[in-house]
């Protein structure tokens, strides 16, 4: 299961690679320090507070306010990228959880019939309810997925 993660999880191209780095990154308190340092940066040289550099964006600083614009768009189609990527990957997931479960679901049927067998050929006594009755009784996905979809349909179900 681990390597399968791990699979996933793998970059499969350096775009991927890239995106992934860009939106591991943003997420970071480094990232909101570097940001933060240099937004005091660029009004301490805009406001004339460093000598050694004259102001080249003035008070509104529109320079500032339209990369900072640009930045947050280009952020948000990364981190969507990403998202998006990791969506794939729990689908994935929950997939493989799907058929895990429906193997089992299947092996413990299947189990529990060959008890009622066994237990009968070898004359012991079974009481049975409803619930032991229907847990021995192979039960198709359709009808599982017709349930779900009917009971999602009509919510006081």
């Amino acid at each position: 299961m681990a390597q399968v993660e791990d699979e996933a999880l793998r970059p499969r191209s350096h775009r991927e690679a890239f995106t992934d780095a860009i939106g591991n990154f943003a997420g970071t308190l480094c990232f909101v320090l570097a940001q933060f340092a240099l937004f005091v940066g660029w009004v301490l040289v805009n406001a004339g507070v460093v000598p050694s550099v004259s102001p080249f964006d003035p008070f509104p600083y529109p320079l500032l306010s339209a990369i900072n614009s640009l930045e947050a768009v280009l952020l948000t189609a990364f981190v969507l990228i990403k998202q998006n990527r990791m969506s794939m990957v729990a689908d994935r997931r929950d997939h493989l959880d799907l058929q895990v479960n429906l193997l089992t679901e299947r092996e413990t049927t299947r189990i529990i019939q060959m008890l009622e067998r066994v237990s009968a050929h070898l004359g012991i006594e079974q009481h049975y309810d409803a619930d032991s009755r229907e847990m021995g009784q192979h039960i198709e996905v359709e009808h599982l997925v017709d349930e779900l979809d009917r009971r999602m349909a009509d919510p006081k179900s």
